[in-house]
């Protein structure tokens, strides 16, 4: 297991639970900091102007803001200074109460606020993950393969579908194209990022922004308008797959062999499709046709990784074919059945 692997999997997932809660009370900090200095000042006042000393003073101040009363300076006997600097200590206290009050109740209390801090801490320490970005349902995908595959990833999205579809703690609910987000993601610490918008306008400032904050990320991403490629590969995209393109090229692969593609070279503009069937006779390799190559032998239900074109496969056993879609449909019909 790599040095990056043992990180995120135990020692990320073990802090993330002690670690993370912290950003949520830094979102109270400022109104907490704010209500010291209140209490700070009234403290000079009282020090200042009663005479007291600071240990009483802060006892003074405490009792004035939360009006508990058990310290009562005779009003008769207080300069208009120190009465005008109360006044408006006192007002500001009371804005400042209403602020914490509403902001802790709602923070605390909101779950949603705590996985979020969660899958924001695990996104800023996590290392060599690939970040999924965008609000277009291809994400689930996506983040199924990363999933079934093992590697762990981030997934920032707007869509509220998507993150809620994510597992828990994996996804941030964000604007992609904010830099804060990208960072909170682990932008700068991945290995890899998928780019996957519905808007190709969008997902072309999302790669500059990837692009200044981690210039040599690997970087994936679709568009639906393939006059965007090049566009895109001058902002930094290593990959760029047209969506439109690569679906009917799938779709008309697909009809002429019955085969699900398997490979798809969308740099070329020719295709290659996977074909598997189940020998009706015997064949030796190197009688296959031009264009057509053999990637996989599956004899009596185990896999044969070594084969040469004088090896011969025996009838019964299941063949996998990688090869240009008409010449392949033809030399399945011949060997075979297909496998559906």
């Amino acid at each position: 297991m790599k040095r990056e692997d043992l990180w995120n999997r135990f020692v990320v997932r073990f802090l993330e639970f002690f670690l993370a809660p912290y950003s949520v009370f830094r979102r109270v900090l400022k109104q907490v900091i704010a209500l010291v200095v209140v209490v700070y000042l009234l403290t000079l006042v009282f020090v200042y102007y009663q005479g007291l000393d600071w240990v009483s003073g802060i006892y003074a101040a405490v009792n004035v803001l939360t009006t508990v009363g058990l310290y009562a300076p005779d009003i008769h006997k207080m300069p208009e200074a120190e009465k005008a600097i109360l006044t408006v200590l006192m007002v500001a206290e009371i804005v400042i109460y209403a602020s914490i009050a509403q902001n802790v109740i709602l923070t605390l209390t909101n779950r949603q606020v705590w996985v979020d801090a969660r899958a924001r801490w695990r996104g800023r320490h996590v290392k060599g993950h690939v970040v999924v970005i965008g609000n277009s349902l291809a994400v689930l995908s996506a983040v199924s393969r990363l999933e079934r595959s093992g590697v762990d990833y981030v997934v920032l999205t707007a869509n509220r579908e998507v993150y809620g579809r994510v597992k828990e703690g994996k996804a941030i609910l964000g604007d992609p194209k904010d830099e804060k987000n990208l960072i909170d993601a682990g932008i700068k610490e991945a290995s890899s990022a998928i780019i996957a918008t519905d808007d190709d306008s969008e997902t072309l400032l999302i790669a500059l922004k990837v692009q200044k904050l981690n210039p040599p990320l690997t970087v994936v991403a679709s568009v639906k308008d393939p006059s965007m490629t090049d566009l895109l590969r001058t902002a930094g995209v290593d990959v760029v797959i047209p969506l439109e393109d690569v679906m009917g090229r799938i779709l008309a692969t697909a009809s002429i062999t019955r085969q699900f593609v398997g490979f798809m070279l969308t740099e070329r503009r020719e295709d290659f499709a996977m074909g598997v069937v189940t020998l009706k006779r015997d064949l030796r390799l190197g009688d296959l046709p031009e264009g057509v190559v053999p990637i996989a032998v599956l004899e009596d239900g185990k896999l044969n990784p070594y084969f040469t074109r004088e090896t011969v496969v025996k009838k019964g056993s299941t063949v996998f074919l990688l090869g240009e879609p008409g010449k392949l449909n033809e030399v399945l019909k011949e060997l075979g059945e297909q496998a559906k």
